[in-house]
């Protein structure tokens, strides 16, 4: 499941910076970057984006903190990102790949910040686990050789998967722009690469809908179903995709079917929300993303549970802060 995709998502649907003080923005930016952290796997180089976002929280800390304001819960929530980026910076390093050095080029970042050098550091670490572990029969030549797998195993992307890469990202590019013929042989292009990418399949899928090819789309998402371990996972990726299009009526209807097969789904609740945001059903909102933190609160989703809490928190100031008396139907 491609669930690092969400945070993109998510961030199209929820509050405009400019209905944000600087306070609301480095809360904002740290909410995104709490939910990227935990959702890195099947991102690709789109991972590089959480990097951006810790560049942006670090400026507004450090703006925020030189006008004398308390921001130990945020300096709290900045750190907790941090040691979470840093426990899990193979599977960054991994999706990364090498578009994480061509980012950097471009970027120029300051030393301090870290979350730049992640590959330097980690390839330093495993030179200085190899010597320790290595006799001296080995030799430097094989250290040499078994940094070289180590990379080409797990770290450099195909170059199937680069231009895969490329190829999606132009498509997305043309959906955005309302051009869904243009888009639809990009996405073909991409999925030829890499066939295995589930969500190169559903793009086609929703676009052949939207296009009124209807046999098209079936089989699309037909081919799609296999490849994740569970149906509901097929349609979080697809309701997630929905939601990129602005089809919230087909965000529901795979919403309502994820509950009925997983009704203790805290994702698929605080989906639900975003569909719920843009109807300005703030009522509905809240109560979906309190039932998704109770869920994820008993799953042990401690990074999900707190989400929601900071996103209930922001649909409350758009709401004006009135008292929730009511839920939605099912929530």
């Amino acid at each position: 499941m491609n669930c690092g995709r969400l945070s993109d998502t998510m961030g199209k649907y929820f509050v405009p910076l400019a209905m944000l003080t600087l306070a609301d923005r480095l809360r904002e930016s740290l909410g995104k970057a709490e939910q990227v952290v935990v959702s890195l796997r099947g991102t690709g180089p789109q991972v590089l984006g959480l990097l951006h976002i810790l560049d942006r929280t670090a400026d507004l800390l450090a703006e925020l903190e030189s006008d004398g304001m308390d921001l130990r819960a945020e300096k709290t929530r900045f750190d907790t990102v941090q040691r979470q980026l840093r426990r899990r910076q193979n599977r960054f390093l991994i999706e990364a790949g090498a578009a994480l050095s061509e980012e950097r080029s471009s970027v120029q970042p300051a030393p301090e910040r870290w979350w730049w050098f992640l590959d330097e550091a980690v390839a330093q670490q495993r030179q200085e686990q190899l010597r320790r572990t290595l006799t001296g029969g080995l030799g430097l030549a094989f250290v040499c050789v078994v940094a070289w797998l180590v990379y080409n195993q797990f770290f450099a992307p195909s170059p199937e998967s680069q231009q895969a890469y490329r190829y999606s990202t132009v498509g997305e590019g043309l959906v955005e722009g309302g051009d869904l013929r243009a888009a639809l042989p990009e996405f073909e292009a991409a999925a030829a690469l890499t066939p295995d990418d589930s969500i190169l399949w559903i793009w086609q899928g929703v676009i052949h809908l939207e296009l009124d090819e209807l046999d098209e789309a079936q089989e699309a998402f037909a081919i799609a179903r296999p490849l994740y371990e569970t149906e509901a996972d097929f349609l979080l990726d697809r309701a997630m995709t929905y939601l990129h299009m602005g089809k919230l009526e087909a965000v529901s209807a795979d919403i309502e079917q994820l509950l009925a097969i997983d009704p203790s789904s805290a994702m698929a609740y605080y989906l639900r929300s975003s569909v719920f945001v843009e109807q300005m059903d703030y009522a509905s909102a809240i109560a979906d993303l309190d039932r998704a933190g109770e869920l994820a609160q008993a799953a042990g989703d401690t990074q999900l549970e707190a989400t929601a809490r900071v996103q209930r928190a922001m649909v409350m100031q758009m709401w004006g802060g009135q008292v929730i008396t009511s839920t939605p139907d099912g929530g």
